[in-house]
């Protein structure tokens, strides 16, 4: 199995729409995100919080991205993953809600 790639933000947003478009066909994309502090705070070093990172996976069958953004960042990648998301979520079929039919009672008005 290949290991994770890890991208920039730009790269990684690139590869993500490719992975929704190929996720239409067949397949589904797993997407994940964490903060992630670093390897100090592995080590038990205290981590301030502006320093702290998300980490942002993504996994479609083999293939694995994934990118650190930074808090400075945040705001402008998740702007851009909303719109990804919402291109390639036009493709989810809804669901048929089953009413169940009511039967008409006699009420005299």
């Amino acid at each position: 199995t290949p290991s994770m790639v890890q991208l920039d933000a730009d790269g990684f947003l690139t590869q993500l729409t490719r992975m929704l478009e190929k996720s239409r066909e067949k397949g589904a994309v797993c997407l994940t995100m964490k903060r992630y502090a670093g390897k100090e705070a592995k080590k038990g070093g205290a981590v301030d919080s502006a320093d702290c990172r998300c980490l942002v996976r993504a996994v479609h069958g083999n293939t694995k991205y994934s990118t650190l953004i930074a808090a400075k960042d945040h705001r402008r990648f998740m702007k851009s993953y909303a719109n990804i998301m919402k291109v390639s979520l036009d493709s989810l079929k809804k669901k048929e809600k089953r009413r169940a039919e009511k039967k008409k009672t006699g009420v005299a008005a």
